[in-house]
């Protein structure tokens, strides 16, 4: 059978393939268009296609959630939004990970006994509490806790006097806007 307008939900909801491929046909340039200008920082890396590929696969399990009340193209936008949204989220949160990580092996490489890396680890501290000043005092006092000094959430909140949700965003604050000095030297 083809799939057209009228048929294509019926046909999507039978798992007719072929109205999967109407979708990508009539909808693939809205899709593309949502999910790339949502993930625009990640382009080149796969992200653009693979989220494309998920939007696919929820519309294609999903289909029974639609209601006819709506337009068919504004729930495919909907999707690709949130599906591109939530991939978003996950790479920003990987990307901080390593960023973290990449930080953590500066300092591991700055505890080793010889002299070439004693030197090295003075200046990585020294880059290291220059970038920190860009931070208010307190959050300076969270992050060499945290990063240095190795203590949980939990032994800063109570040392400082806040609760733990407190110094978690002071943290995640405090790396995005270390991030954006660090991306902004970069890019000078």
């Amino acid at each position: 059978m083809k799939v057209n307008a009228q048929n294509v939900i019926s046909q999507l909801k039978k798992r007719n393939p072929k109205a999967l491929d109407y979708i990508v046909d009539q909808y693939g340039g809205l899709i593309y268009a949502i999910v790339s200008k949502t993930l625009s920082e990640f382009k080149g890396s796969g992200s653009v296609e693979e989220c494309i590929n998920d939007v696919l696969l929820a519309i294609w399990h999903n289909i029974d959630k639609f209601q006819k009340t709506n337009s068919f193209k504004s729930w495919i936008a909907a999707i690709s939004k949130y599906k591109a949204i939530d991939y978003r989220r996950k790479l920003l949160k990987e990307l901080r990970n390593e960023n973290l990580d990449e930080l953590n092996v500066v300092v591991e490489i700055g505890r080793e006994d010889s002299t070439s890396s004693r030197i090295l680890e003075k200046e990585t501290q020294a880059e290291l509490v220059k970038l920190l000043s860009n931070l208010k005092p307190e959050d300076q006092e969270i992050f060499i806790r945290r990063y240095f000094d190795d203590e949980s959430t939990g032994e800063i909140a109570a040392h400082v006097g806040m609760n733990r949700a407190a110094v978690n965003n002071r943290l995640s604050r405090g790396r995005k806007k270390l991030k954006a000095i660090i991306f902004s030297e970069v890019n000078k």
